[in-house]
């Protein structure tokens, strides 16, 4: 009698676990679904952004030369 007890309980809780887990992946799923809702309708509001046109070759930065740098080192 004491193993058929405690075999039911341990069905009980695997039931309570696995509905458990099913509820919170459903409440997880439900709660991406309306962040992607809200982040399409947002992206819908935003005004769309002009393509990026080339530069004016004159406008390129200036390329310095490279210096020629000695460092000496010495124990004391």
């Amino acid at each position: 009698m004491f193993h058929l007890y405690f075999g039911a309980f341990d069905i009980v809780l695997y039931l309570g676990g696995a509905y458990s887990a099913i509820a919170f992946a459903n409440a997880i799923c439900d709660r991406m679904d309306q962040a992607d809702a809200a982040k399409a309708a947002a992206q819908e509001t935003t005004p769309e952004l002009a393509p990026m046109q080339p530069l004016d070759p004159s406008l390129t930065a200036p390329v310095t030369k490279p210096q020629n740098v000695s460092v000496k080192v010495s124990l004391s």
